[in-house]
């Protein structure tokens, strides 16, 4: 009997090492016009007559600044049942630029709430197009179907069963079923024998119920919705204002979400972060980037290979991050060129502390045997020889290597060098700032460094 036990317990162990799901630090890139269209989507940034070579330029574009600014590792992108079956030759374009950056969630979103597919074997034809082109891809996550409120809980576990039939060479763990209504309730789906291995999506909104005012009564609206399956569940829709705006009649202006909240948007926001953070769940901002959306993260400037992306609110972003407990490191791409340079020592691994605000972390590389470098702490810094920095903290390096530092962007392009030869306690953010580097996160190396620097 106790072999019994202690199999059981090491078995439990194992499934739930397997399951968690911080390893999605996430946002949403949406259609201006929402994602709920019935014909093609063109998410914000695309042109109207996108092919597949302006796709990709505008998705290097946009995803590319996703990670290099706001710190992701993973995008979710709509797809239906008109972009798939009519226009994915050029739709493929944002589709492989996602997979060569991180993680891609592809979600299906209906033509219109609360409408149902127009026609069901168009909508399994989508699938199959999709699974077969990207089910083996290892960055390749598939939603089911994006807040199914038009089915019943029995309708849409049989539908999600009969999907896992139709495919059963995806991994369990790449396919997302979201709970009843609006993703709502992920106990009607999860209770399900039939799902075993197969991770949850929930939404939460401050429009569902604004008459929760508190931090922990949005706490309490979360844990509602997820009940038992913490383990299994991403959070593939959360989002708040970021710009000023109007919401039932009542004028907001620019929200500080780092302070103490006094109106139910600043309680959501603090609530739902904190509680994504402590649960270590792996969650998708609402949005990233949607053009006049006022919940959106970035705004977007430019058009094509032109386009940047600027921070809307940085108190929404500092919570946004606090959400994530990612401990799993999305290594840049190396690209052919790039393959004589040092781009990423792999023996390197992101070392966030449970009780971290922050979702990366820089990580100083005391391997070389030909560098004399020293971290250094700064006052507002934790680094040691021995234990890794916030990205937000400054970082000081006493540099005795006569070394010069390469600079790469977080998906792994060489950008230059930085000449930090002098020494006495360089503040390496603020001389990449000064050799012109704009805001955003880098990747250093050289001299004994491999760290990922934030420029503000």
């Amino acid at each position: 009997m106790k072999t019994g036990l202690i199999w059981a317990s090491v078995l439990a162990l194992c499934v739930n090492s397997l399951a968690v799901t911080s390893q999605f630090r996430g946002v949403n890139w949406a259609d201006k016009r929402d994602n709920f269209v019935s014909d093609v989507l063109v998410l914000s940034g695309l042109s109207q007559s996108y092919d597949y070579e302006s796709a990709s330029v505008v998705a290097e574009r946009v995803i590319g600044q996703f990670q290099e600014v706001l710190g992701t590792n993973s995008v979710r992108i709509p797809v239906n049942e008109p972009t798939v079956l009519t226009h994915l030759a050029a739709y493929s374009g944002v589709l492989d630029v996602a997979l060569k950056h991180g993680r891609l969630l592809m979600a299906y979103w209906g033509p219109a709430q609360p409408s149902a597919p127009k026609n069901m074997d168009d909508w399994w034809k989508m699938w199959a197009t999709l699974v077969e082109k990207y089910g083996k891809h290892p960055n390749a996550y598939f939603e089911i179907f994006n807040e199914p409120h038009m089915y019943s809980k029995d309708e849409l576990r049989e539908i999600y069963a009969t999907w896992l039939e139709k495919f059963p060479d995806v991994p369990r763990d790449h396919i997302l079923l979201d709970g009843s209504g609006l993703a709502w309730n992920v106990p009607d789906i999860a209770d399900d024998p039939r799902f075993e291995g197969c991770l949850f999506a929930v939404h939460e909104y401050t429009f569902w119920n604004m008459s929760i005012t508190t931090e922990d009564g949005w706490k309490n609206s979360f844990k509602g919705k997820v009940g038992k399956y913490i383990d299994r569940t991403v959070c593939t829709e959360w989002g708040g204002a970021m710009s000023p705006g109007e919401k039932n009649g009542v004028h907001y202006d620019f929200m500080d979400y780092n302070q103490p909240p006094n109106n139910y948007f600043t309680a959501y926001i603090r609530g739902m972060s904190d509680q994504l953070h402590d649960w270590e769940m792996g969650s998708f901002y609402w949005p990233g980037l949607r053009d006049g959306d006022w919940y959106s993260m970035t705004k977007r400037v430019g058009e094509g290979a032109d386009i940047k992306l600027e921070v809307v609110n940085q108190s929404g972003l500092d919570r946004m991050q606090r959400a994530w407990a990612d401990t799993v490191a999305v290594e840049p791409v190396i690209v052919d060129s790039l393959k004589d340079s040092v781009v990423a020592d792999t023996s390197v691994k992101d070392s966030v502390s449970k009780d971290s605000t922050l979702a990366d972390s820089i990580a100083p590389d005391t391997s070389s045997k030909d560098s004399t470098a020293v971290p250094v702490a700064a006052s507002d810094s934790s680094v040691s020889a021995d234990s890794s920095a916030a990205l937000h903290g400054t970082l000081r390096w006493q540099h005795a290597s006569m070394e010069p530092l390469q600079v790469f962007s977080m998906t792994g392009r060489f950008l230059g060098r930085v000449d930090l030869r002098i020494g006495d306690g360089v503040d390496i953010s603020a001389s990449l700032k000064s050799a012109g580097y704009a805001s955003g996160v880098y990747f250093v190396r050289g001299g004994g460094l491999n760290a990922r620097i934030r420029v503000k």
